[in-house]
């Protein structure tokens, strides 16, 4: 009964409205890996995040919120907004931390049709972004205004802005063939930025790209590119590069190193890994798993066109990729090839960010799904501590359905964030109630894992609890008096279901044992 309590209770407080299945449900194709859906109830295109502190994650939309995760639960107000354009390739783009030092990187509109990319400064008191400073104002388009952000080791922080639509010497064009002609800010455009401390670009001849990242043992560079009508990219990228844009894109031919005019000292090189046919590779991150060093050696990249995550597996120098497929051997997926090697994930959306979360697990934002989804080993899962963080979800209906994507589980989820978080009252229930339930919780669910009858059991008892849950859909997100209104009405139709019903009918049954048989009459008292 305790066990029908609990997870009638776990429920009842983060159950609500139907979930809304994406187009393809999200699946890993590694039986050492385990996806998770980390957060929901995010909106307006997830563009990418940053941890601060071990609890603590900043999460970018698009339309200029930065949302504040902790300990696993979205909050309710954005911790800062910033006025921007959040058009095709415009928008809330990038963000990077020092400590308590955040850096954000977004498209202003200036005037009525002038638009600036702009890097600011804030300061982290713990609830909010404060003290903005302007580091950089970059030239903008509706477009290729790329905007990932990452720091170093040493606190070096960088951005990636493409090429704006503009083409000049940072493009290898001469000066005397500046497209659109006359132009004067053509200076800052495809490049990767030194932007605190300043300093000489770091990289040129990028078309535009959407992700950036630092190899955790190397410290070296490396980043997606997105090209024209072929040939996406992944490059490392050392100080002095130049990817070679505007005459170069994919693995340059000897005719076209010819023409390359180059920009000072920066040096080209060849991609490390190629598709001819564009996929537009965005997010790029290195996992860090402390139960495992199966995937040390591994580059994770997202694209957006087919919704997937590739897995690329480094050289014993980790300066480039080493494949047992014939067909990729060559460093490009061209047309025919498999890439069956390196799928490791499909039906996640459009992958914009990819973060090493404090736990060493693999975090990745996904732009249309808008939902931050988490990779952790399946060894995790087999160790004691719960793989769900307090607040992540509910561990004793994940148990019962075998998997945290669990329609079942994922409607949990977005109600919790999507209704009870967007109050304040339901904000403040569901603190309390982690509280109590989390200290609980992952022994019950431990049962459930070890016994599938009793798994099958509270399938079957939640099923009628699903169905009342459907009333919640009727509340506005944001609706203190509806939330509270429709969760009472929700938790006494439980109650009545879970608890009266089953007493009364207890009752009856007593009341009919003890009663005397009326063939003993009077005298059989």
């Amino acid at each position: 009964m305790f066990l029908v309590l609990a997870t009638a209770a776990c429920l009842v407080i983060l159950a609500g409205y139907a979930y809304q299945g994406a187009s393809a449900e999200p699946v890993l194709h590694d039986e050492g890996l385990i996806l998770e859906r980390y957060v929901s109830g995010l909106c307006c295109g997830v563009t990418t995040m940053e941890f601060i502190d071990q609890d603590t994650l900043l999460v970018l939309q698009k339309n200029g919120k930065v949302r504040l995760v902790r300990d696993g639960l979205l909050q309710s107000e954005p911790v800062l907004v910033v006025d921007t354009q959040p058009v095709r390739e415009a928008g809330l783009l990038g963000i990077a931390a020092v400590n308590s030092t955040v850096y954000i990187y977004y498209t202003a509109t200036i005037g009525e049709d002038r638009l600036l990319n702009r890097i600011y400064k804030y300061a982290w008191d713990g609830d909010a972004l404060i003290n903005p400073v302007l580091v950089k104002e970059l030239p903008a388009n509706l477009y290729h205004n790329g905007g990932a952000m990452i720091a170093d080791q040493d606190g070096q922080v960088y951005a990636v802005i493409g090429d704006t639509g503009r083409y000049g010497p940072l493009q290898n064009k001469k000066l005397e063939n500046l497209f659109p002609p006359g132009i004067t800010d053509y200076l800052d455009t495809g490049v990767v930025l030194r932007v605190d401390p300043e300093g000489p670009y770091w990289a040129v001849g990028i078309r535009n790209s959407f992700g950036l990242a630092i190899d955790p043992l190397t410290g070296n560079m490396w980043d997606t590119e997105n090209g024209d009508d072929d040939y996406d990219e992944i490059n490392m990228v050392p100080d002095g590069f130049n990817s070679g844009w505007q005459a170069i894109m994919g693995p340059a031919t000897q005719e076209e190193l010819e023409r390359l005019i180059g920009y000072g000292d920066y040096q080209y090189q060849d991609p490390k890994f190629s598709w001819k046919r564009t996929v537009a590779p965005a997010g790029i991150g290195f996992a860090d798993f402390e139960e495992t060093d199966e995937y040390d050696s591994s580059v994770f990249v997202g694209d957006c066109n087919n919704s997937r995550l590739y897995r690329f597996q480094l050289n014993p120098e980790r300066d480039g990729f080493v494949f047992t497929s014939p067909g990729l051997q060559d460093l490009l997926a061209d047309e025919g090839d498999s890439m069956d090697e390196i799928i490791v994930g499909t039906g996640l959306g459009c992958i914009t960010g990819i973060r090493t979360g404090p736990d060493g697990y693999l975090y990745l934002a996904s732009h249309v799904e808008n939902v931050i989804y988490r990779i952790l080993p399946a060894e995790a899962a087999r160790s004691p501590e719960p793989a769900d963080p307090p607040g992540g979800g509910c561990l004793i209906a994940t148990a019962a359905y075998g998997t945290e994507l669990a329609p079942q589980v994922q409607l949990l989820r977005e109600t919790r964030d999507g209704r009870l978080l967007s109050t304040a009252s339901g904000a403040a229930f569901v603190s309390a109630f982690n509280s109590a339930y989390y200290s609980f919780s992952p022994a019950v669910a431990d049962l459930e894992r070890e016994s599938p009858a009793l798994r099958e059991a509270t399938r079957h008892m939640i099923t009628p609890m699903l169905y009342s849950l459907s009333l919640m859909t009727l509340a506005d997100e944001g609706s203190e008096l509806q939330t509270v209104g429709l969760g009472i009405s929700v938790i006494l139709l439980n109650l009545g279901m879970y608890v009266a019903a089953p007493a009364a009918a207890a009752w009856q049954i007593r009341r009919r044992l003890l009663r005397p048989s009326a063939a003993q009459g009077p005298a059989g008292r």
